[in-house]
């Protein structure tokens, strides 16, 4: 099966933030960022974050219910994620292994770092732009405690939508193109610094 190719990825976000612009004030702006949000933690490919810096940046007055809705969609999502790869997880692992960068060797890592760091992979995955869609289902065929899993999810989920979300408010476009260029970057030492201060904190 062919890859899908980072073109589309880009064009994709792209047009779900400016979708999202113009459907902030709509009476299903709401659910539809919560069913986004839920299904993006399973099978969809693109991430929710366009579509909450579009609602956020249209409505500004409504972050913090924004970032609240995308915590609760996206935690919900990863428990079914969950559920499916305890429940029927090596038979979408062919589907796994076609999203982009995502090779057998790489899955293989994934799972056997389950053994010793479940807790901080869940984190890491709930809070940098890796695919959390992966996270919830290796979470599920690793066997990691569901509950552990549903509270390391809220943290690192709560806290990504939270911050992606009061930087447009109070940033606005520059702050989505800063997200676009640095996300990963800036995400992943903010996720380091949280770890550190909890290990030290515990």
């Amino acid at each position: 099966m062919k890859k899908i190719s980072l073109k589309f990825f880009e064009d994709r976000i792209k047009f779900w933030t400016e979708r999202a612009k113009t459907s902030a004030t709509k009476p299903l702006a709401d659910k539809v960022l919560g069913f986004i949000s839920m299904i993006e933690s399973i099978v969809f490919p693109i991430p929710v974050d366009p579509f909450l810096a579009g609602l956020t940046l249209a409505a500004p007055h409504k972050t913090l219910r924004f970032a609240l809705i995308c915590t609760i969609g996206s935690v919900l999502g990863g428990v079914i994620g969950w559920l499916l790869g305890y429940l029927i997880g090596p038979s979408i692992e062919t589907l796994i292994l076609n999203i982009p960068w995502f090779t057998q060797e790489k899955f293989d890592v994934v799972k056997e770092a389950y053994k010793e760091n479940g807790i901080l992979i869940i984190f890491i995955g709930a809070f940098t732009p890796l695919p959390y869609k992966i996270i919830t289902l290796t979470s599920g065929m690793a066997g990691v405690n569901l509950i552990a899993f549903i509270l390391i999810s809220v943290l690192g989920r709560g806290v990504r939508f939270f911050i992606v979300a009061y930087l447009i408010k109070f940033f606005g476009n520059p702050a989505i193109i800063l997200l676009k260029n640095n996300m990963l970057l800036a995400s992943t030492i903010l996720g380091i610094a949280i770890i550190m201060i909890s290990f030290y904190i515990f």
